[in-house]
This record gives structure tokens, C-alpha cells and sequence, in this order.
């Protein structure tokens, strides 16, 4: 498979925080071709969302390279940088959603920051991305309106908006009760299949991660083990993968993270 094919190349990126001896992540290289839902779990603390956001260009990393569809995403200046990031989609944890605006401008914001479209092409555009994730009765009400499962839409609605090749969910099933999480997650893999995107996402919700996966793979001990298709994961011989994906608490993975809030 060609360069040319690649949504996603990753060559030996490094990543160490400076109040830290030794790095969070080393030596990762991962290639996501277009289309593909790539799937990321681990254990909390080892550096899932870290490893996102550099994806997602949020973090530069200390070292190595992070290619979008063969270009070097921290290399790029100006316009073309604004060109990849306005590919790029991105769902945060806590939805990142603006207090201050009802549901319909959330969704406009990044329309009205990032292109040129006529006031009436944006309101269009509104409507067809609240029908689209299935909460038009929330375009005039605001974020703390609405439950948190309509928050994770509406979150979805805005990482969309701008039409991106590449999106990125970080956990978007996060504190919603199990069918509420399989609602998210088939309504995330309707539209993909809609825009033929390519997903990169973190779940530790192993159920939603064999739903939406392609490849999964584990963030564990500063790299990224590939575990493979849904199947291939099921049948790993990893202990460390055997062990998360069991739910046990005998085994090799005995690190305890309590602040998760950066990592």
C-alpha cells in the first residue's frame, strides 16, 4: 500500500513530558490507511489521549514524524497547514462544547471561524448535521439543556461540521449508559460509512471497541501494540492484551495512574 493511501503514518514518535525522567510513549510507528477505523485502548495513565492528540496535531511530539496523507503535519505552515486541519475532526472527551451558545451555533462556530459560506448555506448546514446526528428539537437550546447523551451528538455534530477526511473521538462513549453508548457508536460508523471517512478513536469499553474497529490497538509500557482485527484481539496471545481485554486484575499490567486528567 502506497504513501499515497495513507490517511495516517506515524514514524518513531517519542513523547516525554519535561517533569518526567523517562518518556511517555517511544518508538511508535503506525500506519492507518483511508477509511479505516483504527481503535485505541490501554490502560489509563500510559498515554491513550496523549498519543491522539499528536495524531490530531493538538501535541507535537518530542521527537519523530506525523504524516497526514504524506505530509508532515508539523512541518506545514500557513495555508497548507490551515488545509489539513480543516481535514481533521476532532470529538474531546468532555465534548468541549461552548457553554455560552445554543446547540445550532456550536455547530456554526467552526463553519463561521473556517470558511467561506454564506450565512444561509451555514444555517443549512446546521440543520442537516442536527438531523444527522438526530437532535433537531436542540438547535435553539444550550449545552447544560440537553442530557449528556444529546451533549455527545451535538460534540459529534461540531467535529463534523467542517466535513473532515480524518476524525478523532476521544472515548465517546464516556459516562453513558450501554445503550445510549451502542446508539453513539452506531450512529458514529453510519456516518463514516456516509463520508468514507477514517476514524482514529479510544474506547476501554471493550464491546463498542469490537463494534467499530478495523484494527485495534493497545497503548501499553511507551508503545503501541497492534493488536489486529476484533478477532485477532479476542484470540491475542499478549498477556497484557489477554489481561485488559479479560477485565482481570492478576497480571502484567500493575501500573495505577490517579490523575488521568492529562493522559
Amino acid at each position: 500500500m502506497g504513501k499515497a493511501s495513507m490517511a495516517i503514518e506515524l514514524i518513531d514518535i517519542e513523547m516525554t513530558f519535561a517533569e518526567e525522567e523517562s518518556p511517555l510513549l517511544s518508538g511508535i510507528n503506525l500506519q492507518i490507511p483511508k477509511g479505516e477505523t483504527f481503535v485505541i485502548i490501554g490502560p489509563s495513565g500510559y498515554g491513550k489521549s496523549v498519543l491522539l492528540k499528536i495524531m490530531a496535531g493538538v501535541l507535537q511530539p518530542t521527537s519523530g514524524v506525523v504524516l497526514i496523507e504524506g505530509k508532515d503535519l508539523n512541518k506545514v505552515k500557513g495555508k497548507e497547514k490551515q488545509e489539513i486541519s480543516n481535514k481533521m475532526g476532532m470529538l474531546f472527551q468532555k465534548n468541549a462544547l461552548f457553554d455560552s451558545l445554543t446547540s445550532g451555533e456550536n455547530i456554526g462556530f467552526p463553519l463561521r471561524e473556517n470558511t467561506q459560506l454564506t450565512e444561509m448555506e451555514i444555517v443549512e448546514r446546521i440543520r442537516f448535521f442536527l438531523e444527522a446526528v438526530k437532535i433537531p428539537h436542540a438547535k435553539d437550546l444550550f449545552p447544560d439543556e440537553i442530557s449528556g447523551g444529546m451533549q455527545k451528538r451535538l460534540g459529534i455534530a461540531r467535529a463534523l461540521a467542517l466535513n473532515p477526511e480524518i476524525i478523532f473521538y476521544d472515548d465517546p462513549t464516556a459516562g453513558l449508559d450501554p445503550i445510549t453508548s451502542r446508539i453513539i457508536v452506531n450512529l458514529i460508523m453510519d456516518l463514516q460509512k456516509t463520508n468514507n471517512s477514517t476514524i482514529v478513536a479510544i474506547t476501554n469499553d471493550m464491546g463498542r471497541a469490537y463494534q467499530m474497529a478495523d484494527r485495534i490497538g493497545m497503548v501499553v509500557d511507551q508503545s503501541l501494540v497492534i493488536a489486529g482485527s476484533p478477532e485477532e484481539t479476542k484470540k491475542s496471545k499478549d498477556p497484557r492484551i489477554q489481561q485488559f481485554v479479560a477485565g482481570l486484575l492478576e497480571g502484567p499490567l500493575t501500573k495505577v495512574e490517579q490523575d488521568d486528567s492529562r493522559v
